[in-house]
């Protein structure tokens, strides 16, 4: 009798033993389990939408001088919004365009005109647009025409822009500015050739992938311009805008502008 009992008892210790060898090894299965690493500057997709991922050399530099942007008499905003360029925050931008186009929300004003004007590295103007904005509000788009009179962006050198509300035309301190540069880059072979076989979607997360903000907007736009019901591209406009902290901006109609003669 003694002899069964010390074996059971000698069973169950084994027993337990091999529980615990069991449940150790589950235990180390789980830890050991390979975790997928985050690819680093890899924009998030969590949204579905475009996001857009800034080049460190611009992050690194100090962004344009910024004017004061004063707020006077009829020229004030009903809006709580005020004139705000479609630009990441240190106002730099990239393109691969020679002839790009910019964007800027314009809040309702009682302001009649506005100007763009664009500037070279040595500071000469290379272009001015004067526009009418008389009753107008919303995102606008200005580009810069393909014409003899107008030099194309050159590769690898950066512009100025600056976009003015005239509040009033004889006391042009009450104006109100927009600053930001534009830098002319170009893709590599491989990206040139994803951009080919891509359609306005795709080429929206290619070009903010690869921090082309210009031409992500722009490719952006025109697709929500010949397709305004289409909730996707409403989507994409409000992730890329949201990624670049102009979320508010996002559900603002885009608006046509006239140039004045």
């Amino acid at each position: 009798m003694k002899k069964i009992t010390k074996f059971l008892i000698h069973l169950t210790s084994m027993a337990a033993v091999v529980s615990i060898v069991t449940l150790n090894i589950s235990q180390f299965a789980v830890v050991g389990q390979p975790q997928i690493p985050q690819q680093p500057g890899k924009p998030s997709t969590e949204s579905g939408g475009p996001r857009f991922v800034q080049p460190r050399e611009d992050i690194d530099e100090l962004p344009p001088t910024q004017p004061g942007r004063p707020v006077r008499g009829g020229c004030a905003s009903i809006s709580q919004l005020g004139l705000t360029a479609l630009v990441p925050t240190n106002k730099k931008g990239r393109t691969v365009s020679d002839y790009p186009t910019f964007f800027f929300y314009l809040p309702q004003t009682e302001a009649e005109s506005a100007e763009f004007i664009l500037k070279d590295e040595s500071g000469k103007q290379i272009y001015k647009q004067d526009l009418t904005i008389r009753n107008l509000s919303g995102v606008i788009g200005v580009s810069i025409p393909a014409n003899q009179n107008v030099p194309p962006l050159e590769v690898g050198k950066t512009y100025t822009w600056n976009f003015t509300v005239i509040c009033d035309s004889l006391d042009r301190s009450a104006d109100q500015i927009e600053l930001g540069t534009v830098r002319r880059v170009e893709l590599s072979a491989d990206i040139r050739s994803k951009l080919e076989q891509a359609d306005p979607r795709q080429k929206t997360v290619i070009y903010a992938e690869n921090g082309i903000w210009q031409d992500a907007l722009s490719t952006l736009a025109a697709a929500r311009r010949d397709q305004p019901n289409d909730t996707t591209f409403k989507a994409d406009w409000e992730s890329l805008l949201d990624s670049v902290t102009l979320g508010e901006i996002a559900k603002e109609p885009i608006v046509p502008i006239e140039a004045q003669p």
